[in-house]
């Protein structure tokens, strides 16, 4: 009744109009709604009528990427990293926890994040110098785990990283981590089972502590003469989304944090 009172030139280009919003909406959100009134139940003087049939819903693209070793091609024989950066080959992953539960291969959490040293760069230059690189041929590093460039040398898995993505050296278990830079390792404070009125947590509801005690501390910097502000022994407080968490053969939680994280000494 409404579209018996519009003009049919005005009406012919209303429609257009809503033609044309109908489908691009249709193309960037996936999916359209036609109104009631637009067409279905007023009538058309020019061509048909606009239907959900005509209008099709087309779905939303999406696109992901998976990250894998790039191969080395056959030609190349060898890496030699540059400036600070070092050439680390991968540890196997592990196939079991060590409370004996299997893992599966393909879970990123339990991607092996250390390896052995194979090659070193010369170093980076500094404000007084060239600074070389410490670390060595032969040693056992932990890494990051989202850092460096995966490369693959036959069926052997590398990785090129920065020499400030190497978190520590390794001799055994986690507890026994060195430090590198201006990281320190603390072991972790347990979690409480109640509160103070007596009331048991379950494990979604408690809030994991932000403290712990200081095992190790790293050099520091090197193009830094600052000293490291913490000492081995003492009980600190650190940020809440920092550094990198490890579990020893224990099962004794550590975290790895930069020096900046830590808050507070505790007593």
């Amino acid at each position: 009744q409404e579209a018996s009172l519009v003009h049919p030139k005005l009406l012919c280009v209303y429609l257009n109009i809503n033609t044309k919003m109908a489908t691009f909406t249709a193309n960037m959100m996936g999916k359209i709604t036609i109104p009631r009134h637009s067409c279905s139940s007023a009538p058309c003087l020019r061509g048909s009528a606009i239907t959900n049939n005509r209008i099709q819903s087309k779905p939303v693209r999406r696109s992901f990427t998976v990250y894998a070793a790039q191969p080395l091609p056959a030609q190349y024989k060898g890496v030699k990293p540059v400036a600070d950066r070092v050439f680390v080959k991968v540890a196997e992953a592990e196939q079991q926890s060590a409370g004996g539960i299997l893992l599966p291969s393909l879970d990123s959490q339990n991607k092996p994040t250390q390896g052995v040293v194979v090659a070193v760069g010369p170093g980076k230059k500094g404000e007084k110098g060239m600074i070389p690189v410490s670390l060595k041929v032969g040693d056992t590093v932990s890494y990051s785990k989202f850092a460096g460039t995966e490369v693959a040398i036959g069926e052997d898995p590398h990785i090129l990283l920065k020499e400030e993505d190497c978190i520590g050296l390794m001799s055994g278990d986690v507890s026994k981590m060195s430090p590198l830079s201006d990281r320190v390792l603390i072991q972790c404070s347990e979690e409480e089972d109640e509160t103070d009125g007596g009331l048991l947590l379950t494990g979604s509801s408690t809030e994991k502590p932000l403290t712990g005690k200081v095992v190790a501390v790293g050099p520091g910097k090197a193009e830094s003469e600052e000293e490291m502000d913490v000492t081995v022994g003492s009980e600190v407080m650190y940020s809440k989304y920092s550094g990198t968490e490890m579990t020893g053969d224990d099962g004794t939680e550590y975290i790895v944090v930069r020096v900046a994280d830590v808050l507070a000494t505790l007593s």
